[in-house]
Parts: structure tokens; C-alpha cells; sequence
């Protein structure tokens, strides 16, 4: 499926990926501005920042803020969220194509770089960081992930009767190989050494409505025509009310820090 056409479903569920989607644990933050080295006015750029999930706490740290993203309606959803902060700008654009005269400090992206051609994202990346900047990137887990047990193993059965097999998600084996493969991509073009990696396990609590609001913000299911999506949601909420009403889904954060 074209790629910019799933870059741009997100547009669609931005209240149910604002209410939906998990945040980022705090000991992520500190892990980013200790490897970092930066303070207080450092120069930020953030890669998709969708509805801000992430840049609330970069945000506590008094930096100064640019904004990606790349739909109208994503970037009027951070203006009306930022809008009043002067250190946060909001600009609509692919990172491919984002040009600008600044430097960074810091580059980061949220579960949001892999939309990026990697031949262009990470060199584009270490042009635009001053010397000795930072490059964080870090995704959910979570959504890629085929769980087992449980209540996963009715909700899977769901999932295949609806989604492609390539929306099932990875087993241990897999995470490994994209671990591996992003790795690999943050050194694409040279420019980039081998990163540090962090990883960040938690559990949280779903009921029916809100795991199937998280749901409705995949790719995946945001692809589904308009009818199938509807029933694929509604058979995962009656699914969870008739087994015990809560979804307890294990979250998992990888982190990936390099510096020029």
C-alpha cells in the first residue's frame, strides 16, 4: 500500500490517537538530555510529533521546539496545543523535504521515524545537527508485537479474520531483527556510528472502548474499507466486555541514541 497514504490515515484519528495512544516514561526524557548534555534554550527538532505524546516533557525542560508534521490537520492540532508557548514553532512537512538554516542540539522522533527513507532521514539528520548533537529515535513496541495467552489469543483470532498477516505482529525473534535492522539504518549513508540502545517495559490498563480506540489508530486497521473496520472494532469491543472487560497490554519502548 502507498506508503504517503498511511503516513496521512493519522490525520483521521486525531482524537483517538490523543486519547488512545501510551505516553513515554519519564526516565526516557532523562535518558535522552543526560546522553544529550543539553539545557535549558538548546535548539530541538522533533520528527512527527504527532499530537505531542512526547513533547510535553521535552517541553518541560524549557527548549526551544520545532515541530514536524506532515498533514493540515495534525499541524493545526499542535498549533492550538502550543500555540501559546513562544518556544515551540509548528511547521507541515515530509523530513525528506524539510529544509531549514538552523542546527540542532537535539533531533528526536517518537515512534514516528520508520515513515522516513532511511538513505535520506538519518544523513539529512547529521546535517542538521550541530557538532557533537544528538540523534534520538524511539518507538512503541506494542503495536508490532503478537502477544500470546490470555485474552490476546481471542483478540488474535479477530485480528486474523480482519488484518493481513503482516499486521499480526513479531514474536521475540522478530523484535530482535528489527532492532537489528534499525541499527543498521541509523548508519545508513556513513554518517552515523552504532547506537546506544534503552529499552522500557510497564503494563497498562485497557477497557474495551479505549483499546478499540487504540486499535483504530493503526495503519493497519485505518487501510480496512470503512465497513469491515467498523465490525473489526465493534467484534474486539463485545470480545472484551464478554472476557472480563480490560485488556492488560504490556508496553515496550525502544530507545536509540547516537551522537555526531
Amino acid at each position: 500500500m502507498n506508503t504517503d497514504f498511511l503516513k496521512n490515515t493519522f490525520s483521521k484519528v486525531i482524537k483517538d490517537y490523543d486519547t488512545a495512544r501510551p505516553g513515554y516514561p519519564q526516565e526516557l526524557y532523562d535518558t535522552v538530555a543526560g546522553f544529550a548534555g543539553i539545557g535549558r534554550d538548546a535548539s530541538v527538532l522533533e520528527v512527527g510529533a504527532g499530537t505531542g505524546q512526547a513533547t510535553d516533557l521535552f517541553l518541560s525542560r524549557d527548549f526551544r521546539l520545532d515541530l514536524l508534521e506532515v498533514s493540515d490537520e495534525q499541524v493545526l492540532f499542535l498549533k492550538q496545543k502550543y500555540g501559546n508557548n513562544p518556544k515551540v514553532t509548528v511547521a507541515k512537512d515530509y523530513f525528506e523535504q524539510y529544509e531549514t538554516e538552523k542546527k540542532y542540539d537535539l533531533i528526536y522522533s517518537a515512534t514516528a521515524f520508520h515513515w522516513v527513507d532511511s538513505w535520506i532521514g538519518y544523513p539529512k539528520a547529521w546535517e542538521l545537527l550541530n557538532a557533537g548533537g544528538t540523534l534520538a529515535v524511539f518507538w512503541h513496541m506494542s503495536s508490532v508485537t503478537y502477544y500470546e495467552g490470555g485474552i490476546f489469543d481471542g483478540l488474535n483470532a479477530i485480528k486474523k479474520k480482519y488484518l493481513p498477516q503482516e499486521s499480526l505482529g513479531f514474536d521475540a525473534e522478530g523484535i530482535l531483527k528489527v532492532k537489528e535492522r534499525r541499527i543498521a539504518q541509523i548508519q545508513s549513508g556513513g554518517c552515523f556510528g552504532e547506537p546506544e540502545v534503552f529499552e522500557y517495559r510497564w503494563t497498562d490498563t485497557y477497557d474495551a472502548e479505549r483499546y478499540a480506540t487504540l486499535l483504530n489508530t493503526y495503519s493497519g486497521t485505518q487501510a480496512l474499507q470503512e465497513e469491515k473496520r467498523v465490525e473489526y472494532l465493534e467484534e474486539v469491543r463485545e470480545y472484551i466486555n464478554a472476557n472480563g472487560g480490560k485488556v492488560e497490554l504490556p508496553q515496550h519502548v525502544m530507545l536509540y541514541l547516537v551522537r555526531k
